[in-house]
């Protein structure tokens, strides 16, 4: 997609720091990181959301996270690493990437947990609803 400013990346129309690729996905350090050596995993094929990524695709890049995390954890010797992605409204590019991002004590980057409650009815009833839908995807 002409567009997609990782699709450029990928064809080499735009320039990136690309730590690793493979015929299925691409490996670049983000440009705006949340910690230097801040990776972002892509499928070289332009999917939009995670729920659209096929499963040779899907492997390639959690296999690929995987590398790239124990060599991050070795060349920055850091603390430990922190492995997300973002869908929907969430993501910043309409092009599906998960991000590895090296941790350090005290740098300053947090998940912040909202005080959610969920009663055991609650609970039971999500687990009831999502355990009849699971068997009738892919």
């Amino acid at each position: 997609m002409k567009s997609c400013i990782f699709c450029q990346i990928i064809s080499g129309e735009s320039e990136a720091h690309i730590v690793y690729e493979n015929n299925l996905v691409c490996a670049f350090l983000d440009k705006y990181p949340i910690n230097k050596g801040h990776i972002l995993v892509v499928p070289k094929k332009h999917d939009q959301e995670f729920n659209a990524v096929d499963q040779e695709a899907l492997t390639a890049i959690i296999h690929t996270a995987q590398k790239i995390a124990i060599v991050l954890e070795n060349v920055l010797k850091t603390d430990g690493i922190t492995i997300m992605q973002n869908n929907g409204i969430f993501k910043d590019v309409e092009h599906y990437h998960m991000h590895i991002v090296p941790r350090f004590k005290d740098d300053g980057f947090a998940w912040i947990e909202p005080d959610v409650s969920v009663s055991e009815t609650e609970l039971s009833e999500i687990k009831t609803r999502i355990v009849e839908k699971v068997d009738s995807f892919r």
